[in-house]
């Protein structure tokens, strides 16, 4: 019989009688002497309430019966009657018993069960490794339970001397996460970075090159392109287009199109769902490039090569990018920065934020204006705007003169000499 299967919401206990106290005693002196421990359909399942319980509480009496309180680790409570206070305990010690395997599991198990999770959930493979690479920051060789308050508050504290604000946040959110998965699952009864403020203020965006810098790195990276860099051919691409390095990566010979005049990104989806769009190639020398890039490889092939796993290929581009800031004596910036960078010109050069925003594959301006157009662009393109307008109007000029077309003819009809002998007389007039 699953003892905890018809568990019921807890009832107010009676004032116990004389007769029922006496049993009480009776019960406490002789409640050691309980060695057997019911099987696991006696303890009950996560079946019970939906999920696993968290803790334990009772016996309580109830009547002339006892009662155990399971609390779940979403506040709900469930109860059992028990005929006996023996009977009781031993349903509390194998309960309690149970929640205690579990919080013994070890941090990496625990973590590996939660990946799984996140993967049947649908999330993509870079956002499930993102989520990993977070929670390996964890201790891995001690069990859940061994993790004290003090010593996840030890733990942040070093992430802050480590790691840059928004890294040490986000880290923060995501074991956070995972510990309150934890709870949820019944590992756990206290999440250990509850209690642990985030610090710090995050940057607004990337640092990004200046104009004289990212010219240099411009004429550099175009000609480590034409000598058959890939990764130059990469970071060129998102400075002109501004698509992200993974989408870069992913891009086809196939969605080079339109004679080099269009690209077509994240073709079969990507980060989000206005990832996939289509982008025109105004630039010449881009469009050029690209072309010569895919010549010679079939169509479903990748346009820039790999040397290496695709999970690898964002963190190769961040130290290529790196070594090149060096070499060339500019500061280093990171891919993501000339999404930015690129933002940043196209609201200088007369684009909305809104059209930026599309270019670059977000839903709506607000995080391209907080995260990637530069402090005080939008506000100098708005006062350019305005200085434009407040400027007094030019005199209407009268249209040029225009040639008959029969003259036309006739003077382009003429041989050179005698066409230049022409001009020279008629200048000698004016």
């Amino acid at each position: 019989m699953n003892q905890l299967a018809d568990f019921q919401q807890p009832v107010k206990p009676r004032r116990a009688s004389s007769g029922t106290k006496a049993a009480r005693t009776l019960e406490k002196a002789v409640r050691n002497a309980a060695n057997s421990r019911p099987s696991s359909s006696e303890i009950g399942d996560s079946e019970m309430m939906g999920r696993k319980p968290a803790s334990v509480y009772g016996p309580y009496p109830n009547g002339d019966k006892w009662r155990v309180v399971l609390l779940g680790a979403d506040g709900r409570r469930k109860s059992k009657v028990l005929d006996t206070y023996e009977e009781a305990e031993r349903v509390k010690a194998s309960v309690a018993a149970s929640l205690s395997d579990e919080a013994k599991m070890p941090i990496a198990m625990a973590i590996d069960e939660f990946v799984a999770m996140k993967r049947r959930q649908g999330l993509k493979p870079g956002s499930v490794r993102a989520c990993f690479n977070r929670l390996v920051h964890l201790p891995q060789d001690i069990s859940l339970a061994e993790l004290s308050p003090t010593e996840a508050q030890a733990l942040y504290d070093r992430w802050t001397s480590e790691l840059a604000a928004a890294s040490h946040r986000a880290l923060l959110r995501a074991v956070r996460a995972f510990f309150a998965w934890t709870m949820e699952r019944g590992y756990l009864a206290k999440n250990p970075f509850a209690s642990v403020k985030p610090v710090g203020k995050p940057r607004r965006g990337k640092p990004q090159p200046r104009v004289d810098e990212a010219r240099k790195l411009y004429s550099e990276l175009f000609r480590l392109a034409w000598a058959g860099e890939s990764m130059a051919g990469c970071l060129l691409v998102q400075i002109l287009l501004g698509p992200r390095s993974s989408e870069v990566w992913g891009l086809r010979v196939r969605d080079v199109d339109a004679d080099g005049t269009r690209l077509h990104v994240a073709a079969e989806g990507g980060k989000t769902a206005n990832a996939t769009r289509t982008l025109a190639i105004e630039v010449p020398q881009l469009r050029d490039l690209l072309l010569h890039v895919g010549q010679g490889k079939a169509a479903s092939d990748y346009l820039f090569a790999r040397s290496c796993s695709a999970a690898s290929t964002n963190s190769r581009l961040y130290k290529y990018l790196h070594k090149l800031c060096e070499r060339l004596n500019i500061p280093r910036v990171c891919p993501h920065s000339l999404r930015g960078l690129h933002a940043t010109l196209a609201v200088q050069a007369g684009s909305t934020s809104r059209a930026v925003a599309g270019v670059l594959g977000h839903g709506n301006d607000e995080i391209t204006k907080r995260h990637y157009i530069a402090p005080g662009t939008a506000k100098a393109g708005a006062a350019r705007d305005l200085a434009a307008l407040l400027a007094p109007s030019q005199p209407a000029q009268p249209p040029a003169a225009t040639i008959p077309p029969d003259l036309l003819a006739a003077l382009l009809a003429l041989p050179p000499e005698a066409r230049r002998s022409l001009l020279a007389a008629v200048a000698e007039k004016l």
